[in-house]
Order: structure tokens, then sequence, then C-alpha cells
């Protein structure tokens, strides 16, 4: 990864969070930095680079301020300087941009990937009966998978479904992606190419050959599931990974409940969990969810918008803060006050989108 790439997740005109910046990227989120997220609208990024390790991400945003591309506005609050903004623009303008994040982390693409690439090695090698051959290097999990996906296929329709699969796919794309990805594939007698050896884009890198492969592997995801059968080996070879939800299925028992009118205190007690926990779930879904789909007037009450209103006046979301309306130790004030900003967020960037 080109550490120039971490500058597209900052702003000249809002100073962001480091940390909430390594939490998306890195899937190590919790409730503050999910909001946060939300603010920075980089919530589509999340768990992007899940290796990524925090001393080799403070070590980057420490280059990036000492080379000028970033300054800090406070403690762990950095924004883009002038010269950062045209590095951003130059980055984005040489380099690949993902055009599917949010798709990628809802179907697991970066999970399916290693498991088609191995599973389609070994349909290419049974097609010629070659039984002697080096497969690809996948986790232990992901070849037991594939071993159990494979014993379970109708080897008298596998070649010929596969290749229609793969065929229909193909032709979706453009010509130079689809020769580009095929070329990448490692079959009977095929090596498959590596990046240096396709000669894409020359101001690329692997970590821009990755991204574009995320998209096309996502792609191929929903070709699956909009065009073949549940018994056809490629959407069985799917089922391994399948889609996901950003809400916990404890989250989402929460939130049903919620919808159905229970109360904050009927939940906990009905679920037998802590009313803090249950206002967090309900942040949580309120953040991930659409608008349209959280029902925040059952909490929102024109008393409450009201009071929050006329105490937090600054335009600038960024800068409320809970002191600013809190009247007492009842955590529901806490709760209350971040759907406020969830709510206004949500409109407030629909407006900017509109």
């Amino acid at each position: 990864m080109d550490s120039t790439f971490l500058l597209t997740f900052f702003s000249e005109k809002q100073p962001r969070r480091s940390h909430v910046i390594f939490a998306i990227l890195s899937q190590k989120t919790t409730g503050s930095t999910e909001y946060w997220g939300l603010r920075y609208q980089l919530l589509d990024w999340l768990g992007l680079l899940p290796k990524m390790n925090k001393p080799d991400f403070e070590k980057v945003v420490a280059d990036l301020l000492k080379e000028r591309l970033l300054y800090k506005t406070e403690p762990g609050l950095y924004a883009l300087t002038e010269k950062g903004r045209r590095a951003k623009v130059a980055y984005q303008a040489q380099h690949y941009q993902l055009k599917q994040p949010a798709d990628r982390y809802l179907k697991q693409t970066a999970s399916f990937m290693p498991l088609f690439l191995l599973a389609n090695q070994i349909v290419s090698e049974y097609a010629y009966r070659n039984q002697h051959y080096y497969p690809i290097q996948v986790s232990l999990k992901e070849r037991q998978l594939i071993k159990s996906w494979f014993r379970q296929q109708d080897k008298k329709q596998l070649i010929d479904d596969w290749r229609e699969g793969l065929v229909g796919f193909l032709e979706t794309l453009p010509a130079v992606d689809a020769d580009h990805l095929a070329q990448t594939w490692i079959g009977h007698g095929l090596t498959g190419l590596n990046f240096d050896q396709l000669q894409m884009n020359p101001q690329w890198t692997d970590f821009d050959f990755y991204l574009w492969q995320l998209d096309l592997y996502t792609q191929l995801i929903s070709y699956i599931e909009e065009n073949l059968h549940g018994q056809h080996p490629m959407a069985q070879l799917y089922q391994l990974v399948g889609p996901r939800s950003y809400l916990s299925d404890s989250i989402k028992a929460s939130y049903e409940a919620a919808k159905a009118g229970q109360t904050l205190p009927e939940i906990a007690q009905h679920r037998k969990l802590k009313l803090g926990t249950v206002q967090e779930h309900l942040l949580t879904a309120a953040i991930w969810l659409p608008f349209a789909e959280f029902p925040y007037d059952s909490y929102l009450t024109p008393a409450v918008t009201d009071y929050l209103a006329q105490h937090l006046t600054d335009a600038d979301i960024d800068q409320w803060r809970f002191n600013m309306v809190r009247t007492s130790d009842d955590i529901t004030e806490f709760f209350l006050f971040r759907l406020y900003e969830i709510w206004q967020t949500k409109q407030e960037q629909a407006h900017e989108q509109a």
C-alpha cells in the first residue's frame, strides 16, 4: 500500500481523528469510532485493511506530517494541508479507485477470492483428469472447505456448469478486464500471470491491482446471485462465505424489538441485557441502517429535539459536545444526544448528496 493512499481518508475542511480511520480500515471499531466514521463518510471502507497494525499506521501518519501533507489541529486530529490536498487529488487521478467499497464488505469478497481461485484450479485440472499438481496456497480452513465443496458436486455436470458460469460472467465485463482477469487464473497448463506480467496501467501498484480484483470479484458475486441457481457449483461455492450484515444478531434482536414498539427498559428486561447495552445496540443500528428504517420518532420527541436544538446551535455537528446538554447522570441523556447527532448527520449528508 502506498502511504499516500491514506491521504484519501483525510479532508482539508474537516479535521479527522486518525484512530477512527485506523479502526474503520482494520475493522477494530467501537460505537464511538463507528459514529465518527459516519461523520467522516468512511463507513463503506470498513475492514479494507484487516491486517494493518497500529504502529505501522501511526508511522505512516507521522511520515505524512513530516512531509507536510497533514497538519495537526489538536492531539490526534489531523487535516490535509494544501500540499496534501494536491497530493490526494494526484493520487486519485493516477491510481485505481475502488468502485464498490460497501458491497465488497457485505458480500465478503476478500474471503471469497481465495476459495474461487482454488476451486477454479481444481475444476480445470479435473477437466483434464490430472491429479498431480500443486494447488495454490490457501489456509487449512479454506482447503477443507473446498474439499467438502468438491466432494458434493455432480461430477457429470461440474465442468460444463463451471465453464458456463465463467463465460457468462466474463461476457459482462469490458474485454480488457475480462482478458486480464482470466489471465490471472491458475489451471491446467496455466501458471497465472501476476500484476507485473499483465502490463496494466504503468502507474498502478500491487495495491491498485488488489483493489481492481476486489471490484471484479464483487461483480462476480453479484453475477452469481442474480444469474445462477442455488445448486450451481459457483453458487454453492459462494454459500461457503455468504453475505453478511453490518449488525450482529444481538443488535438485530434489539432493533426488531424497538421497531415493534418495546421501550428501552422493556427490551433490556426481556433480553436480560443492561439498559446501556440496549442503547448501544440501537445507536449502532441507527448508524448503519438507512435513515427511513430506524424509528427515530420513538425517541426524539418534539420536546427532546427542541431542547437539543436550543443548546446545540453550532452549524458544525463535529463541534457538539455532550456536556452542552447534559443535566444529570441518567445514561439515557447520552443516548438521546448521540441519536440526535446521527439523525442530523444523516439528514445533512442526504441534503449534500441531493
